[in-house]
């Protein structure tokens, strides 16, 4: 299947034909907004720091003024980014009765600005602020007030432990509850849609396979190719935001 148009209407098809999609999104769903991603070849973030310098819990404790000054830095590129056209094709299509939920690697909240609903957030999010003592969690907020004003050592109101980002570091293990979430998501999966994730960062790269041994279709909409290209039922290597909105609207049109 090489054409794209064919591609897009096999996509609509499946679409049409699924009670319980359920979509995984990566950092390619962000890059769209204006948010640079970790991994890919010569652009990615951790191309350009080391990730265990400036992305790991024990770097973060040993040298949090930092980690801060350069987490401060690129948190302000996502607090001021806007969903772009697939999150809010995403949310289009959830209305639509479609979609079971979203399972996410990105920790911007893009899909809830989009007022996508039902999202499993794997690394945690930007958005918050957790004590790594007693592990209360705050608005991020409370957190850059105290940076802001010159603290560099951001502390807990509850405990006065030291507050970190609520996302997972390098070092950190995934909420158990998250992985709970995400696995019950995918039970009852009839197909899986990947936007923008290159599936190489587990547990999200065991989604598809998970699904697909459950029964569930798989179509990838991603720049870059996959390691599981050869067996997913449609793969298009196209911008999401050029291509996904498009799916969505056909799928709208023999609805109505």
């Amino acid at each position: 299947m090489n054409n794209l148009d064919e591609k897009i209407t096999t996509t609509v098809e499946l679409i049409r034909q699924s009670q319980n999609i359920v979509i995984l999104t990566g950092a390619g769903m962000s890059t769209e907004s204006g948010i640079a991603d970790f991994r890919s070849p010569n652009t990615g973030l951790w191309e350009k720091v080391d990730p265990y310098e400036f992305g790991s819990i024990n770097s973060y404790v040993a040298n949090t003024g930092k980690n801060l000054k350069f987490m401060l830095e690129m948190g302000m590129t996502i607090f001021q980014a806007k969903p772009n056209k697939g999150h809010k094709a995403i949310t289009k299509l959830q209305k639509l009765g479609k979609l079971k939920g979203v399972i996410t690697q990105n920790i911007d909240g893009l899909h809830q600005k989009a007022h996508t609903k039902n999202i499993v957030e794997l690394h945690g999010t930007a958005n918050e602020s957790r004590c790594i003592r007693c592990h209360k969690v705050f608005p991020i907020t409370t957190m850059i007030n105290q940076v802001l004003q010159g603290n560099y050592a951001p502390s807990c109101e509850e405990c006065n432990g030291l507050l970190k980002p609520n996302a997972i570091f390098f070092g950190e293990p995934l909420l158990s509850e998250t992985l709970i979430s995400a696995d019950k998501m995918i039970e009852n999966c009839d197909l899986m849609i990947i936007l923008g994730s290159s599936l190489l960062v587990y547990p999200a790269a065991h989604y598809p396979d998970k699904a697909r041994s459950l029964g569930a279709k798989l179509v990838i909409i991603n720049i870059q190719e996959t390691h599981i290209d050869d067996y997913a039922d449609v793969v298009i290597h196209e911008k999401i935001g050029d291509i996904f909105p498009q799916i969505v609207e056909k799928v709208k049109n023999t609805n109505s």
